[in-house]
This record gives structure tokens, sequence and C-alpha cells, in this order.
């Protein structure tokens, strides 16, 4: 079987993010990996990519599937060893669960920004005490996830499926363009998170999708008050969560909102994860879904086609056409 030697501690690639990140990545020398290799992601969207690049190749999830996410998941996969990971509230994987299962590396891929350097470092430490080699990965926009997936076929000497799935990305984008470049008036846009809807983000794929966002944050979370959103006042809601759709359209406050009033609510799914709620790989197909619903005048892409490819191609399961039809109008289908 071949390997890959990776001959580099750290590489540093000034690709700027939106938000003034910088692509970079740091892997432990001497790292040889193939397709037999066994590793684990240190974050529940690091796995997912992971899973994504080759499905094989993960040792277990951090922790168990929710049963919506099983839904697009091949049953081989669904009950695969939990490992824990860093995912918040103190939480970390237990060192015997990690050697036990031979883990041949740990990865970390912070693409939505959220983990700090010091963060990164505390993991790196962590597995450096098992003697379990560790790559992290920081870059927070769609362009930075085409060079992580490049950076995935070095690693595990497998180019042509990084190829694969960069091929997908690029076209994604460029379906997407094919729609904002006929745009005049941008859409104002609040994409509403959490479950009251005040908390926000402003994330690659709405800007790709050629939305202008009302407010103007980082890429982190921040809450802002209703009477600022009134302020706003803006044409089109993206909401990403159930609660926040069901406690947004019966708010009295929210009411005075534009797009409350107009019925210009955007209500995205929740499966396989939700689509605008964390960065995750489901944002190269978003980014077509968000351009073709706020620029429908605009857009001629066969949305099911698309979404289908992506399940396929990402998440190794064969979507049924009514499956894509429940996700694409979501709204319509999800009680």
């Amino acid at each position: 079987m071949a390997y890959i030697r990776v001959l580099f501690l750290s590489i540093f690639i000034l690709f700027s993010a939106f938000n003034g990140y910088t692509f970079e990545a740091d892997i432990s020398q001497d790292l040889r990996l193939d397709n037999k290799s066994k590793v684990m992601g240190a974050t529940v969207p690091t796995t997912f990519m992971l899973y994504s690049f080759d499905a094989d190749i993960i040792a277990g999830w951090n922790t168990p599937l929710y049963s919506h996410e099983k839904r697009y998941i091949p049953e081989k996969y669904q009950n695969l060893q939990v490992l824990g990971g860093w995912y918040g509230n103190g939480n970390y994987p237990h060192k015997e669960v990690l050697l036990s299962n031979k883990i041949d590396a740990a990865f970390a891929v912070a693409a939505d920004g959220s983990k700090t350097k010091k963060e990164i470092n505390k993991m790196k430490e962590y597995m450096a005490s098992i003697n379990i080699p560790f790559v992290s990965i920081q870059g927070t926009t769609i362009n930075d996830d085409i060079k992580i997936y490049s950076l995935l076929g070095k690693i595990f000497n497998n180019e042509k499926r990084s190829e694969e799935i960069n091929k997908y990305i690029i076209k994604s984008i460029e379906n997407t363009k094919k729609i904002t470049d006929r745009v005049q008036n941008k859409k104002r846009v609040y994409l509403a998170l959490g479950d009251n809807g005040l908390k926000t983000r402003c994330v690659d794929s709405l800007i790709l999708a050629g939305a202008e966002y009302v407010h103007k944050c980082s890429v982190l979370d921040e809450t802002i008050s209703i009477e600022q959103l009134i302020i706003y006042n803006p044409d089109v809601i993206v909401i990403g969560k159930k609660a926040a759709y069901e406690y947004i359209k019966k708010d009295k406050k929210w009411a005075k909102i534009k797009a409350v009033k107009n019925n210009n609510i955007l209500f995205v799914p929740e499966e396989p994860f939700s689509w605008v709620e964390k960065k995750t790989v489901m944002e190269y197909f978003v980014i077509q879904y968000l351009a073709s619903k706020l620029y429908p005048e605009y857009a001629d892409i066969d949305l099911h086609k698309e979404l289908m490819e992506h399940i396929k191609l990402f998440f190794h399961y064969d979507l049924s056409y009514d499956m894509a039809e429940r996700l694409i109008n979501y709204e319509k289908y999800y009680k």
C-alpha cells in the first residue's frame, strides 16, 4: 500500500477570508496515512468532513448519531464507536477509548473560527501525550474548504478523491455566480439563529448567494436586540431552526418587520444537520439553494438533481427524489 510522507510541519497559505482569518494548517511531521488508516475528528464538523472525504477512514463518531442524521448515512456507518471529542461544555475524548481503537491520527478543522489557537494547542498536547499524530486546519470560507480537501488528498494519498470533491464545489460556486451576476438589487437579509432568532452570524454561503447582510458581524455568533432588528427591517429572514421559525411566526414584535409582514421567510432544513446554523459540508449545495430561493427569477438550477448529487458525493448515500423535494421545500413538509 502506497503511503505519503508529509514533508512539512506547518503550512501557511495566505488566502484571506471575509472575516480576516487566513487559511492555516499544522501537520505532525512524518505523518503517513492511506485509505486503511483510522482517524478521528476532534469536533463533529471535522468528523463529518473526514467522513465526506472517505467514510472508511473514520474510527468513530464524536457522539451517537441522531435519527435525522442516520436517515442520510448508510447503515454500515451508523453504529461506529463513539469516541468523544472537543465539542463544548468541557467535553473531551477519553485516552483509553482512543488507544483501544488504535487511532492513527486526529484532526481538528476549525472551519467556523470557533476554536482558538489556545484550544487547538490543548488538543495537540493531549494527543501528543498518547503518541497520536495531530493535524489542525483553520479556514473559514468555501475557498478554504477547497484547500482542505486538497490537503486531505495529499495526506491520504488520494488526490483523485479530493479532485472529485473540489470539482463539485467549484461547479456549485459557478452555478451560484450565474444567478448572482444578474442581480441588480441585492436582497437585504437577516440570518435568524438560536431558539428566538436573535443570534446571528455572517456566513459565507449567504454572501456567495448574493445576500446583503443587514447586520455587519463576524463569523462567530452574535446576539442583537429585537429593537435593532426592527430598525434594520430586512427584506428576507433566513431561519435555520424549528424553534426560531415557530417563535418568529407568533411573536408580536417580529410581526413589525417587513419580511415577516410579507411572509418573506426562508426556513431552511435541519437535515442531515442544519444548513445555516453551523458551517458544514452542506454549504456547497446550500449556496445554490439560497441564491435560487432569494432570486427565483434568475434561477434555472435543478435543485433536486444538485441535492441528490451532493448527498451521494458527501454522504455516500442515494437520496430519493421525494426526500430531495421534502428538503428543498422544507417549510411545506417539516410538520
